[in-house]
């Protein structure tokens, strides 16, 4: 399983409304098969800037997502459109935790 391809946009919501986010193209071998898994990735309302900065982590967190789905026993053959996780803030970094200003170096 591997990150393939990305793009961070806006996107349309039920409500009518436009929310940050990015789709993942998640390449996911399995025997002789290739699958390509679009899934589209949001970060938690709280998010802070080393989440929103991190872009490493947050495909991280959508192999992980898809690693889950796969120990419950998804498979890539089965329908992939509502393919949503939710990024939360990283570990030892939590929302409203000290951040520095962009012009402080130490």
């Amino acid at each position: 399983m591997r990150v393939k391809d990305s793009l961070s946009a806006h996107f349309f919501q039920p409500d009518g409304s436009s929310r940050p986010g990015t789709d993942w193209i998640i390449e996911l071998n399995r025997g002789e098969n290739t699958y390509q898994m679009p899934v589209r990735s949001y970060l938690s309302e709280d998010a802070n800037r080393a989440t929103r900065n991190d872009s490493d982590y947050q495909g991280r967190v959508v192999l992980e997502y898809l690693d889950g789905l796969l120990r419950q026993g998804w498979t890539p053959d089965q329908s992939s459109d509502d393919l949503t996780v939710i990024i939360p803030n990283r570990p030892g970094n939590p929302a409203g935790g000290v951040e520095k200003p962009w012009w402080q170096f130490w």
